[in-house]
């Protein structure tokens, strides 16, 4: 038997499993209390600070207890649970493992889709989902940059002031991420179908998935189809193929990737190399680098030399082109140097990548990190993370591709916490979105060590729960993460609306006292449409008045997002604009026209 395939049993599969759950659990949940000495309001209700806070308090601790109690009681009653296992067997699947992926992969397209509108109001929450919608469709237009009106040039900070690239003299503007998923979305505007793409990738992602669990194991394709499965189970996959977040894309290319880099050959590493260029440049280029890093790594310990050279020098080239990116986009629009506007974490200033290090250190990121982990191991089929835990251990004895799957995780998660501890909107632990199908396949990995050396009288017993714990997980746990994601969006998608049914030819958004409004500061990249929405704090007094004067003016306020069910923002400090602003807005007669059907 191969290093890569089942080895000796290590124990009965569902004590290990429940073993590796509780103190897995138990280890994030004393993190959690060790935090909270620090930050009282994680536990205490007292308002959150910071948006992983509230996810933490509202979403993610109760599904961690709960899992904890869960799998302690299994290890104190697990010899009658035991027993009561005993005997159940499922009826053989008589389709070809093939066909099931297929189907897998279909089903998790449909349901997606259809949740893109159920569970998402077909909304862009966040700025980064905004954004790859804003770009898609100049892109989908040729351009790579959208060019802005004259008249509305003075005026571009405030239209736009979140992760936005604009030529000096403010003549053109992009959003600060790479294109790639922005093109994928354009793609798929093309043919109406925009909302599609990120569920066709999740789709993709089932079927790479398992297309890499056939080149590990050829002769298990049970382990290909149980990865696939563990996969398209997972609430984190599910919830976020209903955004236009890239870490669908990054999830579905990087899989590919490694099918075609196993797969070797001229064709197989000049396809990998192809792909690679691609998800460099899905949104931001670290992170496929870091997936492909540890494989790298395993060609240099394999003294494959040629192959190892051929990757570092083509992935130099690969990180070189998207660095010089934005110099080139720049320079198909104006001659001049670009300026950055952006609010919040992450990158700020093209290139200088020093300056934002500094940045981003935060002496928060201990409790951020240990925040991101709970998330992450709550929204995964429940097997995923001990399973996981279990096969990413085994992995560094067996070494080759299944000690590289491990690695990046390691890797991936050291850098990002030092430069991004904070991910703000997420569902799920997006910065490890790419690593899913990683982690499926460790889990598969894990299974078949805990399951090889079973008596044949136990396997069906073994199967019926691994199905039980996948049920659960699929219509127990991502129904409840569907409706948390559902109940988050919702009034951020319902006061969008309002602001587009106005009236007024200008809304201005007072972002102060209400969370997360400075993201209903939304507009096309041509501002072809009406109203334009402005964000009131970018904008000066004088263009305040100006504004009154040659238009009709609407106000949307705190008052009005709390109607619409936004809550307040604990975190808002005063800003002596704000008052200066609305006096101005009360002079010419606003608030008097109202936003949609909330008016002020």
């Amino acid at each position: 038997m191969t290093a890569e395939g089942p080895a000796r049993p290590v124990g009965a599969p569902f004590g290990k499993i429940a073993g590796v759950w509780f103190v897995l659990a138990g280890a994030l949940i004393a993190g959690m209390l060790a935090g909270a000495a620090l930050a009282p309001q994680w536990l205490a209700g007292q308002p959150w600070k910071r948006l992983t806070e509230r996810l933490l308090t509202t979403q993610d601790w109760l599904v961690l207890i709960t899992i904890c109690v869960t799998s302690g009681l299994w290890l104190v009653f697990r010899g009658p649970a035991a027993a009561l296992a005993t005997g159940i067997a499922l009826p053989k699947l008589r389709a070809r493992p093939r066909a099931i992926a297929a189907g897998l992969a279909i089903a998790c397209f449909l349901l997606t889709w259809a949740g893109t509108w159920l569970v998402y109001d077909d909304y862009a929450l966040s700025m980064d989902e905004f954004m790859a919608n804003f770009d898609a469709v100049f892109l989908a237009h040729g351009t790579l940059m959208a060019r802005l009106p004259e008249a509305w040039r003075p005026f571009a900070h405030g239209l736009q002031p979140m992760f936005v690239f604009m030529t000096a003299d403010k003549t053109a503007w992009s959003s600060a991420y790479l294109p790639v998923n922005a093109a994928l979305r354009a793609l798929g505007g093309l043919v109406a179908a925009r909302s599609a793409v990120s569920p066709f990738l999740a789709a993709v992602s089932v079927l790479a998935t398992f297309a890499v669990g056939r080149r590990l194991w050829p002769a298990r394709p049970d382990l290909a189809l149980l990865a696939a499965v563990l996969l398209a189970t997972s609430s984190q996959v599910l919830v976020t193929a209903m955004t236009a977040y890239a870490m669908t894309a990054h999830l579905a290319f990087n899989m590919i990737w490694l099918w075609l880099f196993l797969r070797g050959g001229r064709a197989g590493h000049a396809g990998a190399i192809a792909v690679g260029f691609l998800a460099s440049g899905l949104h931001q280029f670290v992170f496929h680098p870091l997936f492909v890093a540890p494989f790298v790594l395993q060609l240099l310990l394999e003294r494959r030399w040629s192959a190892a050279a051929l990757y570092i020098l083509a992935y130099a080239a690969i990180c070189a082109f998207w660095l010089a990116y934005w110099p080139l986009a720049f320079a198909t629009m104006s001659s001049g140097a670009p300026t950055v506007h952006e609010v919040g974490a992450g990158a700020a200033r093209m290139g200088d990548w020093a300056w934002v290090l500094v940045r981003s250190l935060d002496a928060a990121a201990p409790r951020l990190m240990i925040a991101n982990l709970i998330r992450f191991v709550t929204w995964q089929n429940l097997l995923v993370p001990p399973l996981a835990l279990i096969g990413g251990v085994a992995a560094f004895k067996a070494k080759g591709t299944l000690r590289s799957l491990a690695l990046g995780f390691v890797v991936t998660g050291a850098a990002i916490a030092v430069v991004m501890p904070y991910q703000g909107h997420g569902w799920g632990y997006r910065y490890w979105h790419g690593l899913l199908g990683s982690a499926a396949l460790l889990a598969a990995f894990a299974w078949s060590r805990l399951t090889g050396g079973l008596p044949q009288a136990r396997k069906p017993a073994a199967h019926a729960g691994l199905a039980a714990l996948t049920a659960v997980s699929l219509f127990g746990l991502f129904p409840l993460r569907a409706w948390q994601a559902h109940k988050f969006v919702h009034p951020y998608a319902l006061a969008e609306a309002a602001i587009r049914r106005s009236s007024a030819q200008v809304v201005l958004i007072d972002d102060t006292r209400a969370a997360f409004t400075i993201d209903l500061t939304r507009n096309d990249p041509y501002l072809a449409s009406a109203p334009h929405v402005l964000a009131m704090r970018f904008i000066s007094l004088a263009q305040v008045r100006d504004l009154c004067s040659r238009y009709t003016v609407a106000l949307f306020g705190p008052a009005d997002a709390h109607r619409f069910g936004i809550g307040p923002d604990p975190d808002s400090e005063d800003d002596e604009r704000v008052p200066q602003r609305l006096a101005v807005l009360r002079a010419c007669g606003v608030p008097r026209q109202p936003v949609g059907g909330v008016g002020a």
